[in-house]
């Protein structure tokens, strides 16, 4: 009875995980602009930062020019040239060739999460005004028209929620006020979902490459791949594009 309890719990658990959603918003107005992060029913701040965060940053930012100062003051070390890394990704076998193996995955992940991912909240609002008043009317009605193109393209693409969006003219002010906000958000299990094929490609794609050892590689790739290199010379090694 009792192991049939914890098992209940454990797969209430996961699907409440699940249906968890996650998300992101961010707004803009006469104030300034804020940026947040959801994990479920919580949101979390990353800008503008708190007077707290801002102390904690700084500190931590002096501890490491600190520590930067006693290391240059000691002997120093020889690093690896960036350029040995990027030899490396452009190499056969590479991460180059890995990402153009995936690049199908990708982009059918991409159409995915688009597909996937839910406008939670899109609310923008604009007053438009101007020094000169027949001004302030034909850039008024152009702003209609780039509203409504707005619309249409996110609406065609994303599913969405809650929508309030208004554009108002003013003839008492000299400039124009907006205030947008937009919040966005999918589930775990979407997520998941969507990553995991592409996840399993990539991990399939390695273990392939660690048994067979770098498959060839096309003309225009190698081409590329030769010129961000700096084209160097093989000294009378066979390329590995042939």
């Amino acid at each position: 009875m009792i192991g049939l309890v914890i098992l209940l719990v454990l797969v209430l658990l996961v699907l409440a995980v699940a249906f968890l959603r996650l998300g992101a918003a961010a707004g803009y107005d006469e104030t300034g602009g804020w940026v947040k992060v959801r994990v479920g029913p919580a949101w979390l701040t990353l800008y503008p930062l708190s007077e707290e965060k801002k102390r904690k940053r700084e500190a931590k930012a002096e501890k490491k020019a600190a520590k930067k100062k006693k290391r240059t003051a000691g002997p120093q070390k020889k690093k690896t040239p960036r350029r040995k890394t990027l030899k490396n990704a452009f190499s056969p076998g590479g991460a180059l060739d890995l990402a153009l193996d995936l690049l199908p995955k990708l982009k059918e992940m991409v159409g995915d999460l688009r597909h996937a991912i839910r406008i939670d909240t899109l609310s923008l609002h604009l007053v438009w005004g101007e020094p000169d008043p027949a001004d302030a009317a034909m850039h008024y009605g152009q702003a209609w028209g780039v509203l409504e193109a707005l619309l249409a393209f996110t609406e065609a693409n994303f599913t969405v929620k809650n929508r309030d969006l208004s554009v108002a003219l003013d003839y008492q002010i000299e400039s124009p006020r907006l205030t947008v906000e937009a919040a966005c958000s999918i589930s775990v299990a979407q997520l998941l979902s969507i990553l995991w094929p592409t996840l399993k490609e990539a991990i399939r794609g390695l273990r392939k490459r660690k048994k067979t050892g770098p498959s060839p590689r096309t003309t225009k790739q190698c081409a590329a791949a030769m010129a961000a290199q700096g084209k160097e010379e093989t000294h009378g090694k066979e390329s590995s594009c042939q």
